[in-house]
């Protein structure tokens, strides 16, 4: 298989016709919105799904502006108990 950057992917892209560029996109965006697959693991190696991986994000997000968070210092200090 050939080494392919992005200016040969999009140069491929663009000789498409139309059609098969509509077919393509909506591969891409099947492919993309669904949420069953992995996507990623915990730091634990727990898979996660891309809607648990979401998640995980939004609620890291909201406790961060709860402001549940440990400064630098509070987690060196947590460290050094391990």
């Amino acid at each position: 298989m050939e080494n392919l950057n992005v200016d040969i992917i999009y140069n491929k892209i663009m000789l498409l016709s139309n059609a098969d560029k509509q077919i393509l996109y909506a591969r891409m965006q099947k492919e993309f919105h669904k949420k069953d697959e992995i996507v990623a693991f915990s730091t634990y190696g727990i898979p996660l799904t891309q809607k648990q991986y979401v998640e995980k994000i939004e609620k890291a997000i909201a406790e961060a502006n709860r402001g549940e968070l440990i400064t630098d210092d509070e987690l060196q200090k947590e460290i050094e108990t391990w």
